[in-house]
């Protein structure tokens, strides 16, 4: 009898904290599935997860990978020298979320403030695929050589930051979503270049050689160490 009275307020205490949290959710959904659209077009492909802890608070996990490829054809003219270039990595954001004025059908739709962590790391693979028939005149040395210096390398970038953001979250009666935000980071940003020939004997002259024969829009010169300002759209779905 004691076993069956024990069960019985067990359950009843389950029942009530049931109703509890059932009434703290109110109209809001629970759980969001989310993507960034813009990222399909860069190359940067981010799937995340947002929870909600109570009726303003939440947590988001925003993990993705990047692979991009691409080439160019050399500024020497008519010789065919072609770069080969391929992107790949991976970023994660984890943010907490705190919902200021959710709207009348309760957070997560609403304007809301973000606190989040961001690490992103990326490699470059440079293929320098040469015409090695014709002559030139070398910036470096003075002197007219056959050829071109085989500028293959690797560029190597990780960054690792954080910051605050200020959002809007909307949601449909179905559950679809779009959200915007935009506020200030700060990061930190590690690279390193390695040339593959053995012709090249430093960074500085690889870049020399670099740069006589193709555009440089290289990671060298992208996501620097400091200040900076994040801002974004995701779309989704809340269940």
């Amino acid at each position: 009898m004691m076993n069956m009275k024990a069960t019985l307020r067990l359950a009843g205490l389950v029942w009530a904290c049931t109703l509890v949290t059932s009434a703290a959710f109110g109209q809001q959904y629970q759980s969001i599935v989310k993507m960034n659209p813009f990222g399909l077009f860069t190359g940067q492909y981010m799937i995340g997860y947002e929870h909600m802890l109570n009726d303003q608070m939440s947590v988001q996990l925003m993990p993705g990978f990047i692979s991009s490829n691409g080439d160019q054809n050399s500024s020497l003219g008519a010789y065919n020298n072609r770069l080969e270039r391929s992107k790949t990595g991976f970023i994660v954001i984890p943010e907490f979320r705190y919902y200021v004025s959710p709207d009348a059908t309760g957070a997560p739709h609403g304007l809301y403030l973000a606190a989040f962590v961001r690490y992103l790391s990326a490699k470059w693979d440079w293929n320098d695929v040469r015409d090695e028939g014709y002559t030139y005149y070398d910036d470096v040395t003075g002197t007219t050589l056959e050829g071109s210096a085989d500028v293959s390398r690797d560029d190597q970038r990780d960054a690792i930051g954080g910051g605050i953001t200020i959002g809007y979250a909307y949601y449909t009666s179905g559950g679809a979503m779009v959200e915007a935000f935009i506020g200030p980071q700060f990061k930190s940003v590690s690279f390193t270049r390695n040339y593959l020939s053995e012709d090249i004997s430093s960074v500085e002259q690889g870049d020399v050689y670099f740069g006589q024969k193709y555009i440089d829009a290289s990671l060298g010169g992208s996501e620097n160490t400091g200040m900076g300002l994040r801002f974004g759209v995701n779309i989704g779905f809340g269940f």
